[in-house]
């Protein structure tokens, strides 16, 4: 029997790597004959459309990334710029309530991503909501038999990132007259889709039946995107280089200067090929060596399997593409879920152990990224891990998930 066909509104809000994944869900939700629109700010219109998803613009056109990184930039600790991160992203929902409630309304379901972003409309107008979970840590169970140190750091974390919403949320519901949270949170009371791998966090057997791990979410590449001649000529003229992609995370221009030179010293002193990815400008006015070249917004699903390994924040969205590339990574964390993501890589045998940000020298990066790119064991663990990953159905999976809640 055909399912119910039902229009979905997707909102989310951030940088490229928080509306990646809700691109690639709408994208299968509507090959399954549904109707799905990723909201999120005007300038991301173009990277979502390029996928052939619907989009609809809502609150500010203001990239949060470049906001975030100046907003970080001015603070004097990393732990006051992320709040002050937190507090931004959370004006960003509230001064996008209003084209947020209108597109919430035309739509048959909400999709509530991990940003909060729809949370609210869709409890003020009585909707139908599904959500997505990307940090499975803060998903509560009544007993843990987990050691106390382990524990204690994810409750710790769980618990934090979970004030860090509610509280301002809750503000904002009760500036629209709509009930603050209840006990779940932004989750939903009937799906909460967790898009990770069960070979990178098992999903917990304690957790309530509404969570549901899926697998994760890989928008497929697309097809008629072709790579520049001289970046497929360079990976062709050598061994595989390593792929550098830290400039999201860059302090301001003064900041992304001395990282990127900071890199291609070690880059030089580990003996590598390299493509680095943004730091634009910073690059500019490097005098690169013959070895390493610079590259713009490239696909990781084309650059990746051609990398010897990836050299990331430890994103979220970063780690994925990682392991699905099936190579080792080297993990350089700025804030908070970064050094979880990055400790991860470490635990599962894949790169070693992360470099936080503040910690980093010439000297270390260059040991991490000789590390990364040349042990066996690395290489190996890597690829059998990309293979299982590859081999997963994510998308498939969370469509069947939504379309079986729904009824």
């Amino acid at each position: 029997m055909q399912s119910i066909q039902h229009n979905f509104i997707i909102p989310t809000i951030g940088t490229r790597g928080d509306i990646q994944p809700y691109i690639a869900l709408a994208s299968s939700l509507e090959k399954a004959g549904h109707t799905a629109t990723v909201a999120s700010h005007p300038c991301m219109q173009d990277l979502v459309e390029s996928y052939q998803v619907r989009f609809a613009p809502m609150g500010p056109d203001i990239d949060i990334g470049q906001e975030a990184a100046q907003i970080r930039a001015r603070a004097p600790h990393w732990m006051i710029g992320f709040m002050r991160v937190m507090k931004f992203s959370f004006r960003m929902l509230e001064e996008s309530h209003t084209d947020l409630l209108d597109l919430c309304d035309a739509a048959d379901v909400v999709i509530v991503s991990h940003t909060a972003a729809g949370s609210i409309e869709a409890d003020q107008l009585g909707k139908p909501r599904i959500s997505v979970t990307l940090f499975p840590q803060a998903i509560p169970v009544k007993a843990n038999s987990e050691p106390l140190a382990k524990r204690l750091i994810g409750s710790l974390a769980g618990w934090g990132m979970g004030l860090m919403m509610s509280r301002p949320l809750n503000r904002i519901r009760r500036k629209f007259g709509v009930p603050k949270m209840g006990p779940n949170g932004i989750t939903s009371n009937s799906l909460n889709l967790v898009p990770i791998s069960p070979h990178i966090i098992p999903p917990d057997p304690r957790w309530e039946a509404r969570h549901q791990m899926t697998g994760y979410w890989f928008a497929e590449p697309l097809a008629d995107w072709q790579p520049p001649q001289d970046l497929r000529e360079f990976i062709e003229g050598g061994d595989p280089p390593v792929v550098v992609s830290l400039g999201a995370m860059a302090l301001g221009k003064t900041d992304a200067v001395e990282t990127a030179k900071l890199t291609v010293k070690a880059l030089e002193r580990a003996g590598v090929r390299a493509i680095i990815q943004g730091w634009t400008e910073a690059l500019d006015d490097l005098d690169l060596p013959a070895g390493i070249i610079p590259a713009g917004s490239i696909p990781h699903s084309w650059l990746l399997p051609r990398a010897s390994c990836f050299v990331h924040h430890g994103g979220f969205g970063s780690t994925a593409a990682a392991f699905q590339a099936g190579i080792p990574a080297l993990v350089i964390p700025h804030i908070i879920d970064q050094f979880i993501w990055g400790q991860k890589v470490f635990e599962l045998g894949v790169g070693p152990e992360p470099i936080a940000r503040a910690k980093l020298t010439v000297e270390n990066m260059a040991e991490g990224i000789r590390k990364a790119a040349s042990n066996e064991k690395y290489i190996k663990k890597a690829a059998e891990l990309g293979s299982l990953i590859r081999a997963e159905t994510g998308l498939s999976n969370a469509v069947q998930l939504i379309e079986s809640g729904l009824g």
